[in-house]
């Protein structure tokens, strides 16, 4: 998809971004606020607290038992959060891709490998990333509402492109690469046999 998108949809969309309503472009900018790791590190983190404090105080032993299961639950995303988050961000400034704003000037394949700048760190989409990590997760942990999360990680993702911040290649990246993070680390958790399994075939299972 990455490929794809680069070879027949990073330009022309770069080039109809300007056709886009102010409006539009800032109901995307208020929507991939949404999707920052910050406030879903904070939420999580402060989940996994919340739960081992209720364990801590608990006196019965469902009481107890729901309290670790909500900690492991909330620690597994802030952990995949966390570690795709960190991770991209070494990645697209090493990777340096002109960002969009730069269209006009470099085009839509221009790199400065290692520049270590906001406008060459297009690619991947740290946004898309993170997108990717927390929806990815909460659908292995709810695998019913693997579908709703998968396109909910879609719209949010690809709001990155009306802002003008990514090309559709960055976020298609993004957004699979995020994932793939967040089945790492349901991978580890599966192997202290915490939350998942992992079946003979296909992605880890909820225990």
């Amino acid at each position: 998809m990455a490929l794809l998108s680069l070879a027949a949809l990073d330009g022309p969309v770069a080039s109809a971004r300007d056709a886009m309503s102010a409006s539009f472009q800032d109901l995307a900018a208020r929507l991939t606020d949404l999707t920052t790791s910050p406030w879903i590190l904070v939420t999580s983190g402060a989940v996994t607290l919340g739960a081992l404090a209720a364990l801590a105080f608990a006196d019965r032993t469902a009481v107890k038992y729901r309290a670790v299961h909500v900690a492991h639950q909330a620690f597994y995303v802030f952990a995949s959060v966390a570690l795709a988050s960190a991770s991209v961000n070494v990645v697209k400034r090493l990777i340096g891709r002109a960002r969009p704003s730069l269209f006009d000037n470099v085009g839509d394949f221009h790199f400065q490998f290692g520049g270590w700048a906001y406008d060459y760190a297009s690619f991947p989409s740290g946004h898309a990333t993170t997108s990717g990590a927390v929806f990815a997760a909460l659908a292995l942990l709810f695998p019913r509402m693997g579908p709703v999360f998968a396109s909910v990680a879609i719209f949010f993702a690809y709001a990155r492109v009306a802002v003008g911040a990514h090309y559709p290649s960055d976020i298609s990246t993004g957004l699979f690469y995020g994932a793939w993070i967040a089945v790492l680390v349901a991978v580890i958790f599966a192997r202290y046999r915490l939350l998942f399994a992992i079946p003979e075939k296909g992605l880890p299972a909820r225990r």
